[in-house]
């Protein structure tokens, strides 16, 4: 039989033993000493000068003094002498200086709680982890700092078509998710109840592009809240959308339309009727949300073609007749017009052999002749035809023949007959030709060979 016991070494009093109190005695004292084993310091590399009665210490490997060769074994100063304690496996101590508590493994002491937790299979945090949520914390908010410099947050995935996201719950019911979920493609998700999830945004990961229930579906897409894109209302493109009908589009933004020559052109009221081809198309709308009143349109005729711009506007529920702006090279031109509406020049002036015409955008046109000279026909009169320089609609409301002084000496009557004897007035006009006479008065005759130079102004209107 041992003279100690097996696991502390605590001295057995054997039979018939003299002075029984010293050995029990020790082995008191060895309990004392490891009982609610709590050490004053691990790293004195030398024992301290003066202890008290009681005190332990852990010698660390290398001590010196009366601590050597005692290499991480338990010191305690008892009845003024140190006394070793060597350690078993299991044992337990609190370091005082460190507020650290030790277990010896048969080799060294190891923190209880070490600093490095590693492959630890979860960690619940005042909650409960499981075999899913394997990191679980309860808490009013979680600090991730930085010791310096930068800090990243990294969720890794397995493959492309796994999930690695940050979702966002009420209740524990989804909400909202962030991340890659599903595929390589960030992607913003929200939901109403858990179940149905809508993609608010995915941005493409290659082309760094955006789409999603946030992004307009297409260039005319008016939802209210979503982001506007390339191209939306006509934005960013090297063409507008095209217009379907324009009396019914409510639509701010650039757009474009075909003119009514065109084969595909937009139904209603037509800038640009005659056009073969397309033009550009502004549009406007005074009242948010309501596409049926307060809107305008301007229309640009582009191209090889004479430049043309014209608006309209619609204050309820009927569009204004197409207006046309005023620019330097439509002031003077070749004027047009449409079911009476102009849409060429605003002025158009010409001249040629039968005299000098102005014709104007409201339909007015204005003939004037000089060097008409009328011959003789009879004693009483003399006449001449005068062709219009260009032809009236009808035939022209007012015509005024006067006498030609400038002319009269070169021109004026071989017979001798007075300015103040003849009278000339106007025959029976035509659209295109008109009929000028020269009367004599009193006592004057003509005689075969006179003539009489006149000046003709006529007017009337070309449409």
């Amino acid at each position: 039989m041992s003279d100690t016991t097996t696991n502390l070494a605590l001295p057995y009093i054997l039979a018939a033993q003299a002075q029984k109190h010293v050995t029990h005695n020790e082995a008191l004292r060895i309990l004392d000493g490891l009982v609610q084993l709590s050490v004053l310091d691990r790293d004195l590399a030398a024992p301290p000068a003066s202890p008290a009665d009681g005190d332990r210490y852990i010698a660390p490997s290398g001590a010196t003094g009366d601590w050597s060769g005692w290499d991480l074994n338990v010191a305690l100063w008892t009845d003024g002498v140190w006394l070793r304690l060597p350690p078993r496996s299991g044992w337990r101590a609190w370091v005082e200086d460190e507020g650290l508590l030790l277990v010896w493994d048969g080799s060294i002491w190891s923190d209880i709680l070490p600093s490095e937790l590693q492959n630890l299979d979860m960690l619940g945090i005042r909650a409960a982890a499981d075999t899913t949520n394997r990191l679980s914390v309860s808490a009013p908010a979680i600090l991730l700092s930085h010791e310096g410099a930068g800090h990243q947050v990294k969720i890794n995935k397995a493959a492309a078509g796994n999930t690695a996201s940050l979702l966002y719950q009420t209740g524990f019911s989804g909400r909202a998710e962030m991340g890659l979920a599903g595929s390589d493609d960030f992607a913003i998700k929200v939901s109403p109840d858990g179940s149905a999830w809508l993609d608010a945004l995915v941005v493409n990961r290659t082309s760094g592009s955006v789409t999603g229930e946030a992004v307009q579906s297409d260039a005319l897409d008016a939802t209210a809240g979503r982001l506007l894109r390339v191209g939306g209302f006509g934005l960013g493109l090297d063409a507008g959308p095209n217009v379907a009908d324009l009396d019914t589009h409510g639509l701010a933004g650039f757009f474009f339309g075909y003119g009514g020559a065109s084969v595909t052109p937009p139904t209603g009221d037509n800038p640009f009727p005659t056009l073969n081809g397309a033009y550009g198309l502004i549009t406007g709308n005074g009242t948010l949300g309501d596409d049926s009143g307060y809107l305008w349109q301007i229309a640009v005729q582009y191209g090889t073609l004479s430049p043309q711009l014209k608006f309209r506007n619609k204050a309820g529920v009927t569009w204004d007749a197409w207006q046309t702006v005023v620019a330097t090279d439509n002031i003077l031109g070749s004027v047009s017009q449409a079911g009476g509406v102009p849409t060429g020049a605003i002025i158009e002036r010409g001249s040629n052999a039968n005299g000098d015409y102005t014709r104007f955008a409201d339909g007015t046109q204005i003939c004037t002749r000089q060097g008409l000279v009328a011959t003789f026909v009879d004693a009483e009169h003399c006449a001449a035809t005068w062709t219009c320089p260009a032809a009236f609609a009808a035939p022209p409301t007012a015509v005024t023949l006067t006498l030609d002084g400038g002319a009269w000496g070169a021109s004026g009557p071989a017979s001798g007959v007075g300015r103040g004897d003849v009278q000339p007035v106007a025959g029976i006009n035509t659209n295109t030709a008109l009929s000028a006479e020269v009367w004599a008065s009193g006592s004057a005759v003509f005689v075969s060979g006179d003539t009489v130079p006149l000046l003709g102004v006529a007017f009337g209107r070309w449409f």
